[in-house]
């Protein structure tokens, strides 16, 4: 029987450096690339849109590849650790929602990074949403149906979120609170471990981004019931905000950004928001960020992002604060 790890084990010592002389090429040639850090795995929409960008924007990076380097864990925070750790010559810049650079800030005091010194913003790419959703064959049509089923049985009703100390759970937490219910917040290990057990009705409800369902909402597998930005999710105009349904308290919404490091030559940072923005504005590009449930944003300056930040910062921390949650 043939077996690799077999063969690998009789190789002898001149046989193995010559293996890793041959690959030393090959990690000098894998350094000379630029790098979108994407902090999710491979497969999912945050995924999608990097490559998606990645291809359209690899002509106007200085003749050098492109590729999306994906980073999952520690709630987005990983991302941001190796983005720190690479060097600060514009090859790697990370594509992010607000989860490390803003909202991580106001959770955990041990954190390996400070996003003010170690990072700097370039600008805004998309906005997502977050929604509540049901399987389809649920009974529960809209937000009022949900939060009477909860109050009434409420260990029936648990919520699911995909990640803990994220902008998600204190928006899921609010929802708990505000609604006056009982149900408990069920932390999953990312969006599509949370989207088997709904579409398997293993759990009745789940929150997450609006991109993590519109696919599922759309082929009538999944039903969205509320979104939580100020207006309708661009992908689901059907769907109402929870202000339309009595919360107008229950409002939030992610960003996607992206920063490089501290201290990346302007030159260099000029040359990624450049190629991004010629991307964004790309009408297939669009489109398919559209199609895949992310709202299309204008294109901020760093300043107007750093202003977006504080904002969204000063909104979020006497919730945080309110809750009790400590990061580990």
């Amino acid at each position: 029987m043939h077996d690799p790890f077999l063969k690998a084990s009789r190789l002898s010592r001149r046989g193995f450096v010559a293996a890793a002389g041959l690959a030393l090429p090959q990690l000098g040639l894998a350094q000379a690339v630029n790098r979108i850090l994407v902090p999710f795995p491979a497969g999912g929409a945050a995924d999608y849109m990097g490559r998606l960008l990645a291809e359209k924007m690899k002509d106007h990076m200085g003749g050098r590849p492109l590729i999306v380097d994906n980073r999952p864990g520690a709630g987005t925070r990983l991302a941001a650790e190796v983005l720190k750790n690479a060097p600060a010559d514009g090859s790697a810049a990370l594509l992010a929602p607000v989860d490390p650079m803003i909202i991580a800030p106001l959770i955990y005091r041990n954190l390996r990074y400070d996003p003010a010194a170690d990072f700097k913003a370039l600008t805004d790419i998309a906005g997502v949403q977050f929604g509540l959703v049901v399987n389809a064959s649920s009974p529960i049509k809209n937000l009022g149906d949900f939060i009477r089923a909860a109050k009434a049985r409420p260990q029936d009703y648990p919520i699911a979120i995909s990640s803990l100390g994220t902008l998600l759970h204190f928006l899921a937490a609010e929802l708990v609170a505000q609604a006056n219910i009982d149900s408990t917040l069920a932390p999953y290990r990312g969006g599509a471990a949370m989207v088997t057990e709904l579409l398997g009705n293993q759990i009745a409800a789940g929150m997450d981004a609006t991109t993590t369902f519109t696919e599922h909402h759309r082929s009538g597998k999944l039903r969205v019931i509320a979104v939580a930005g100020e207006k309708r999710a661009d992908a689901l105009p059907q769907v109402p905000t929870f202000a339309e349904q009595g919360f107008p308290n229950l409002v939030a919404s992610s960003r996607y950004l992206l920063y490089v490091r501290s201290g990346t030559p302007p030159e260099s940072a000029a040359r990624w928001t450049q190629a991004i923005r010629k991307a964004l504005a790309l009408p297939d590009v669009k489109e398919k960020l559209a199609t895949a449930g992310y709202d299309l944003v204008p294109g901020s300056s760093a300043e107007e992002v750093n202003r977006y930040a504080s904002g969204l910062a000063a909104r979020w921390a006497p919730v945080i604060k309110a809750s009790g949650f400590k990061g580990e």
